[in-house]
């Protein structure tokens, strides 16, 4: 009787250190897309609690975690530009310095720590002096990603009525380019003229070389020509190299492809108007 007391004291005792209570600053997890590179920041959140902050709670000219519990992690898996500066894909921790006036916000590459006990400037990839900026009342310290947009955003930090921006940039194009090539080389044959197309659409729509635009739109034309929208798509390429004639062929076999298809589904071309101001306005050229 008595072993089976201490068993189901000890029992007690491991169900009581694994209660699952309410913590006074809440992990939380963002994970946000720019461009094409994928953001995750893992921190705790404190709250204001009526508390003075910066200034008080967190004293100015001295290291602080950027949240609470463990160091805030941040990771990219591409390059990335802060305010300038560029930071190698991976993941790091996030520490700043609170400052009357500019602020230090600092990136560094161990991520394991508890408070700022153990941390080494040597072990720094990025530091910023930032202006702190006077915002809304923020009672729970909040990291958020702003203003996105062709592959731009910016990075906010809010805490209390201050608030920290940073400008974040990647490089897009680059990426894309990439998963181009990638898709090419290890893509399934049947879906292929699709990826030619992809392609030939952002090589051309976002003014890369519509020489080689062409290139992949040809490709895929030759792996399946029933598609119309690969024809429009060829009259837009050919417009833009000048080619107004060949742009508007172009847009009527978009037209007859689309027309006959729709007629067998018994439906009506939704598109047709698209196309024909597209040949409007290739022929007047």
């Amino acid at each position: 009787m008595k072993k089976v007391l201490v068993a189901v004291l000890a029992f007690a005792a491991i169900q009581l250190s694994a209660q699952d209570l309410p913590k006074p600053s809440p992990f939380s997890t963002l994970e946000q897309r720019v461009g094409l590179t994928d953001f995750k920041v893992e921190y705790s959140r404190p709250g204001v609690k009526g508390r003075e902050i910066f200034g008080g709670l967190e004293a100015y000219d001295k290291l602080w975690r950027t949240g609470a519990n463990k160091a805030t992690a941040i990771s990219f898996n591409t390059p990335v530009m802060f305010a300038g500066k560029e930071v190698p894909a991976g993941t790091y921790s996030i520490f700043s310095i609170p400052s009357n006036g500019a602020w230090t916000l600092i990136l560094n590459k161990n991520t394991e720590l508890y408070g700022t006990d153990g941390y080494d400037e040597a072990m720094d990839v990025l530091r910023l002096e930032l202006e702190p900026m006077k915002s809304e009342m923020t009672e729970t310290f909040t990291i958020d990603f702003q203003s996105i947009m062709d592959g731009k955003a910016n990075m906010e930090i809010s805490w209390e009525n201050t608030k920290i921006v940073v400008p974040i940039k990647v490089d897009v194009q680059k990426k894309a380019i990439s998963n181009i090539k990638e898709a090419l080389a290890n893509g399934e044959e049947k879906d292929l003229w699709a990826i030619n197309r992809n392609a030939a659409i952002y090589y051309s729509r976002n003014d890369i070389d519509q020489k080689m635009a062409l290139k992949y739109m040809t490709t895929s034309l030759e792996l399946k020509k029933d598609n119309w929208y690969s024809h429009y798509v060829h009259g837009e390429i050919l417009n833009r190299l000048g080619d107004n004639k060949g742009a508007v062929k172009a847009a009527e076999m978009a037209m007859e492809i689309g027309v006959s298809a729709a007629e067998k589904a018994g439906k009506d071309f939704g598109y047709g108007d698209m196309i024909e101001k597209a040949m409007k306005e290739w022929s007047a050229k």
